[in-house]
């Protein structure tokens, strides 16, 4: 197993190559969630041919960081894509399979490979699952034209999309940018293990979100499924919270100290799961700019909060940033969405 400190500087490096793969996409990964439910075609393949062009550069420029981030960006940048047009064609299984597989391969080539390679190892392992579940993207590059129509016609939505999927990057990653420059890799890596249990449950809540958007954009309501995952996201709340010194003990014993902020962070996957099912309703209604809104305020609040309360508080008031930078997003959304109701 990792020790804090490894675990600490790996996430820093991961967060780097993510945030880059996140801004290549330029928003089109949703764009075409949104799109083709609607009836627009050749969306998919004039969007990865952008996706080409952009990933390359984002690669080249990273790569003189770590020339392996190059390819990681790339493929992550392949595969996100690939994703997103299973799910804009509701081929939920199809989608299902490339989500878990990436992550399942990822765990498990990590493991081998870190023992050969240390950290290095654990990027190739993100770089082999990303590319061997990217075959999505690469059925369409035999159609890869030198045209862009489609793709300058909905433009301005992929704009607002775009400055949406920066903020939920900036959201994953963002905060390990800054938390490893002031406070250093060992708490960067109590902290992560935390953060990670609140990505991994909130998975669901992402579920819920992506499918709620083709849905959505395709005239369906979809109220009952938002209830499901809210009390969903209550009882897993609830689990992690009395189970975390058991999980900790058993699978994590070098990383006692997260106990508290996995327990804080626990707290997030509910306000996230109605914030997921919010944006799917103003993003199929098109109605981007409360989205974008919403994601400034929490980025805005968090980045205080960690120096503030971090500083103050050390690791539980890092981890006390993201829920109260939750609450403030919500809050926004819940007004928004109350006056869109009063005037429809």
């Amino acid at each position: 197993m990792q020790n804090v400190h490894e675990y600490g500087q790996l996430n820093y490096v991961v967060a780097i190559a993510s945030l880059s793969a996140s801004i290549s996409l330029l928003g089109l990964n949703t764009a075409v969630t949104t799109l083709i439910p609607q009836g627009h075609k050749q969306v998919d393949v004039q969007a990865n041919q952008v996706i080409l062009i952009s990933a390359s550069v984002c690669a080249i420029i990273v790569s003189l960081f770590n020339w392996l981030l190059g390819l990681f960006v790339i493929g992550m940048a392949f595969w996100m894509m690939s994703s997103y047009e299973l799910l804009s064609r509701k081929l939920y299984s199809k989608y299902a399979i490339n989500i878990i597989g990436a992550r399942g391969s990822q765990l498990v080539l990590s493991i081998i490979l870190y023992s050969f390679f240390g950290i290095q190892g654990i990027i190739i392992g993100f770089i082999i699952s990303f590319f061997v579940f990217s075959l999505t993207y690469f059925r369409t590059i035999p159609q890869f034209s030198k045209r862009f129509d489609k793709i300058r016609k909905e433009f301005k939505l992929s704009l607002h999309l775009y400055s949406y999927n920066l903020s939920n990057a900036l959201l994953l990653y963002f905060d390990k940018l800054i938390i490893a420059p002031i406070y250093g890799y060992t708490i960067l890596g109590y902290y992560q293990l935390g953060f990670q249990f609140l990505m991994f449950f909130s998975m669901i809540s992402v579920s819920f979100y992506q499918y709620l958007i083709p849905e959505e954009s395709s005239g369906k309501n979809r109220n009952k499924i938002r209830v499901y995952g809210i009390a969903l996201s209550i009882i897993i709340t609830v689990l992690i919270f009395v189970l975390a010194p058991v999980i900790l003990k058993v699978f994590f014993p070098n990383y006692i100290n997260s106990l508290n902020s996995i327990r804080i962070l626990s707290l997030g996957i509910i306000p996230m799961m109605i914030t997921g099912t919010l944006n799917s309703k103003f993003l199929a209604m098109k109605l981007t700019r409360y989205v974008l809104f919403s994601s400034i305020i929490y980025q805005v609040t968090q980045v205080i909060l960690i120096i503030i309360l971090g500083k103050e508080f050390g690791i539980e008031g890092i981890s006390l940033s993201v829920v109260i930078a939750l609450i403030c997003q919500i809050t926004f959304l819940g007004i928004m969405h109350f006056r869109l109701r009063k005037m429809m």
